[in-house]
């Protein structure tokens, strides 16, 4: 490009758009993406001419490989559906969507592509539908030139100009309506210079369900205008349900790895406080930008609905690392996701010390408690020291109860742990030192509103072991005491 203007990831100038379109069919520039892993099946053109690309579309949330390649003719072939689909334990709804995940999947270009997009409405589909891209410039990004019947398919080119990650979205009918049912989603335009390589990519999309309190036909739960319209959602998820980033579902890294997310926030009316719980995004495009320089060194990024932001950040420490929106009420409404990290430790960025200033306790010389804790129930191992103990410690709302134990060395214990309160919670276990990371942790590791875990634990040496919540730790603990 010799003196040319750059764009995108690293330091940039601003350019005329019609500079950009005389670059752009001569400029090498990878596409970069998440959520979908898309992988790219292109046809060359033996005269010279423009090469057609035919994206192929996978879930969330994936992401696909750095490619390399000039501007060309890419075309996007996205289908209406409406299916029945668990978005929390044990509550089915008909939700909508772009080719079956929510969101929708990652649609990647770059700048300069002539992008051609095929929307088919499913003949079992009851609903009109279309999609309203923000990367476009044209009438309703795309909405009225894809307005489709079900058993319709219409189609629409537009030339991608700006770079940076933006939001889709169907806009036909109440537009809150179908954005509300999952039919949103994310465009990547990658700019003319390839960005800081990373290790990680993954797609993430945030959005609010508004369910009815009565069910509808077939026992199916309805879209309830009035709690939608008072903004007041029933859930708050990432990636279409409140468990989609939990259990087997979660994202996975190493220590020593860099990640990016690619996050979009669908809405359609909660603005996302996104964060990472023990994380500090090293560099930040706000508002999805490609155009203007990162901002670095930030703790919590602000989505508003048909926005979107993309992060990066180093992990150099072992755990688990909570995604939530820090309005962090919602999180008891679902909105939490976890990225696991596994790796070997770095003391010198964090070490868990345990009680201040104290050794190791020992059976003569117990660790104290922060609190003062009230025994409302204790438990001893059965005849012979071999049977399983049943102790059961109620989550409520910020407390356990009971908050203390006590148990005899060499014992089984198996703890139900139901949820009582409005809030999801878990309880985790240091070791005798103090340090969590290495404790033991309740099944499932997020035990949700109304539902049960449980944790088994072969009770080890003497002394007082610490327990707590991992989502409210400050506020919720408790000890067991071994003799």
């Amino acid at each position: 490009m010799g003196t040319l203007s750059k764009l995108a990831w690293g330091k940039i100038s601003t350019i005329h758009i019609q500079r950009m379109r005389n670059w752009a069919r001569h400029t090498h520039a990878p596409l970069l993406a998440v959520v979908v892993l898309a992988g790219f099946t292109a046809a060359s053109c033996s005269t010279g001419g423009t090469e057609t690309i035919q994206t192929v579309l996978v879930a969330p949330p994936n992401a696909p490989p750095r490619v390399n390649r000039d501007a060309t003719h890419v075309i996007v072939n996205l289908e209406a559906r409406e299916e029945l689909r668990e978005i929390a334990p044990g509550v089915e709804y008909r939700e909508w969507s772009f080719n079956g995940s929510v969101p929708g999947p990652l649609i990647r270009v770059r700048v300069g592509d002539t992008v051609e997009i095929r929307l088919r409405n499913r003949s079992e589909n009851t609903t009109l539908h279309n999609i309203d891209l923000h990367a476009v410039n044209g009438p309703g990004g795309g909405a009225e030139a894809t307005n489709v019947a079900p058993g319709e398919e219409k189609a629409f080119t537009f030339k991608a100009k700006a770079p940076g990650l933006f939001t889709y979205h169907c806009a036909a009918g109440i537009v809150a309506d179908h954005i509300s049912n999952g039919m949103y989603g994310a465009i990547l335009v990658d700019g003319l210079t390839r960005g800081p390589a990373v290790d990680r990519e993954f797609y993430v999309g945030q959005h609010e369900y508004y369910l009815s309190d009565t069910p509808g036909p077939g026992g199916i739960p309805q879209l309830d205008s009035t709690k939608l319209l008072a903004e007041e959602p029933t859930h708050v998820v990432f990636n279409g349900a409140t468990r989609a980033l939990q259990g087997d579902d979660v994202l996975r890294a190493n220590t020593g790895e860099t990640v990016r997310l690619y996050v979009t926030n669908g809405g359609p009316n909660l603005i996302s406080s996104f964060h990472i719980i023990g994380e500090i995004f090293d560099r930040a495009y706000q508002y999805g930008t490609l155009m203007s320089p990162p901002l670095q060194g930030i703790q919590t990024v602000l989505i508003p609905p048909g926005g979107a932001a993309i992060v990066d950040f180093g992990l150099d420490v072992p755990g688990d690392y909570k995604l939530v929106d820090h309005a962090i009420g919602r999180v008891s409404k679902g909105g939490l996701g976890i990225l696991h990290v596994i790796g070997g430790e770095d003391p010198e960025t964090f070490q868990a010390l345990g009680v201040p200033g104290a050794a190791e306790p020992s059976p003569t010389s117990p660790a104290t408690a922060e609190r003062s804790p009230t025994r409302t129930s204790t438990a001893t191992p059965g005849e012979g020291g071999g049977a399983t103990r049943e102790v059961t410690i109620a989550m409520g709302d910020n407390v356990f109860k009971p908050d203390a134990v006590d148990l005899s060395a060499g014992s089984r214990v198996r703890f139900t742990l139901p949820s009582a309160g409005l809030q999801p919670h878990n309880i985790r276990i240091a070791t005798l030192s103090g340090a969590f990371d290495a404790g033991a942790v309740s099944i499932p590791e997020v035990i949700l509103a109304g539902q049960s875990g449980t944790l088994t634990w072969d009770v080890p040496d003497p002394g007082t072991y610490k327990f707590r919540c991992d989502i409210h730790p400050v506020e919720m603990t408790g000890i067991i005491t071994v003799k």
